[in-house]
């Protein structure tokens, strides 16, 4: 990465960041009751502010999972109840998780720029920041993912199990790094960096997890009866009229299965023939959260965010960025209108709906690009290693 690229991403980043923070901390003078329908009339709506006025508003603050049932994994339930010591009431509140979020945002981007083959201007760049960075706390798995990544691109696999697992333990979306990564190491021989990488994965995942789990199995596995449960919510799914049941349920999740299948299938031919299996892990992830997102049940504006850091992942080509922006921007605001005028049902069918159709054939065709960049990934070093042996003179 250039110094004028690395300049022109981080300036950028900030830049959006600062809009973001203004546009949202004027909805915390309106905290509480009305928050949310005030909010989607000024399109400027966020869940860290939304939630804080149901919980802490008043001055109370309930132990995440033992006194408060929080549909989130356990970090990203403990990153919302750490700023409620904050003073100021629910602008400190937001203004402490924002600069968090924040900060998560330029580790992501310097994790980035040291990834080979990563474009961080694809996650740095986009105005979407302007509206999802403060929206909920995507950024934290992200900066997670990203610190995976970067572990295992230096031969830390310890470190990069652990990291995996504190990032599916904010959200579950880092969690499609473990099947590529092990595979990947699995593939290359050595047994002692899959092990490493196992007891990170194993012990982090533990650590976090089984205590809330002992001490109160029903509020921590609120998250997972929570999501369970839902049916389709402005997602593709929702707008094509299948509501709920084993068919949404096989649509919702084939997709994003079949896209790690393919991670694993490609990690491992590329570390068995002895091509480049960090690179192969890497758009593997990149394929698998682009398929995700735009195929899950749910689709919540700030899913955009992981598809950007696909983007960056597989340095997609900057048409792809420029037209996901746009398209990421125009959602923001049809999402917020939609309720706003109260799910008015010409704009819901005519609008709302269309753009939820268009949203994911947009996100399925940077999946489709990140495919072929992985099918050719996995194909490269054999085909390398046969040309080699053909132009190599015998040795008999």
């Amino acid at each position: 990465m250039t110094s004028r690229a690395r300049l022109l991403t981080f300036g950028l980043a900030a830049a959006w960041l600062a809009i973001g923070y203004l546009n949202v901390a004027r909805g915390t003078s309106h905290a509480g009751a009305g928050y949310r329908f005030w909010s989607f009339q000024h399109h400027c709506y966020s869940d860290v502010i939304a939630l804080h006025g149901d919980r802490y508003l008043g001055g109370g603050r309930p132990l995440p999972y033992l006194e408060d049932r929080i549909e989130y994994p356990v970090l990203l339930g403990i990153a919302l109840w750490l700023p409620s010591f904050a003073p100021g009431g629910a602008l400190g509140h937001f203004t402490v998780s924002y600069a968090v979020l924040a900060l998560c945002l330029f580790a992501a981007l310097l994790a980035l720029e040291r990834l080979p083959g990563a474009r961080p201007f694809w996650l740095g760049a986009t105005p979407a920041l302007v509206y999802y960075a403060g929206l909920n706390w995507d950024l934290l798995p992200i900066a997670l993912l990203c610190g995976a990544l970067l572990a295992l691109a230096r031969d830390r696999p310890g470190a990069g199990g652990a990291l995996t697992a504190l990032g599916t333990s904010a959200k579950l979306f880092p969690g499609v790094l473990a099947p590529p990564a092990l595979l990947a190491l699995a593939g290359d021989g050595a047994r002692a960096p899959l092990l490493r990488f196992g007891a990170g994965l194993a012990a982090a995942l533990l650590a976090v997890n089984l205590p809330f789990a002992l001490a109160a199995p029903a509020g921590w596995s609120w998250f997972f009866r929570f999501n369970a449960g839902r049916g389709a919510e402005n997602s593709i799914w929702d707008a094509l009229g299948v509501g709920r049941g084993p068919l949404l349920e096989v649509l919702s999740t084939g997709p994003m299965l079949l896209a790690v299948a393919l991670a694993c299938a490609a990690a491992w031919r590329a570390a068995r023939s002895g091509g480049d299996a960090g690179r192969a892990v890497r758009l593997g992830v990149a394929l698998a959260l682009t398929a995700w997102i735009a195929t899950n049940k749910v689709w919540s504006p700030q899913y955009a965010l992981y598809g950007f850091l696909a983007g960056a992942l597989a340095a997609a080509p900057a048409g792809l960025f420029l037209v996901l922006c746009a398209a990421s921007v125009a959602d923001f605001h049809i999402a917020f209108e939609v309720r706003a005028r109260r799910w008015e049902p010409w704009f819901r069918d005519h609008v709302f709906h269309p753009d939820g159709v268009v949203r994911s054939l947009l996100w399925l065709l940077l999946a489709a690009w990140i495919a072929r960049e992985l099918w050719r990934c996995a194909r490269a070093a054999p085909a390398e290693a046969h040309a080699e042996a053909v132009s190599s003179p015998s040795t008999r």
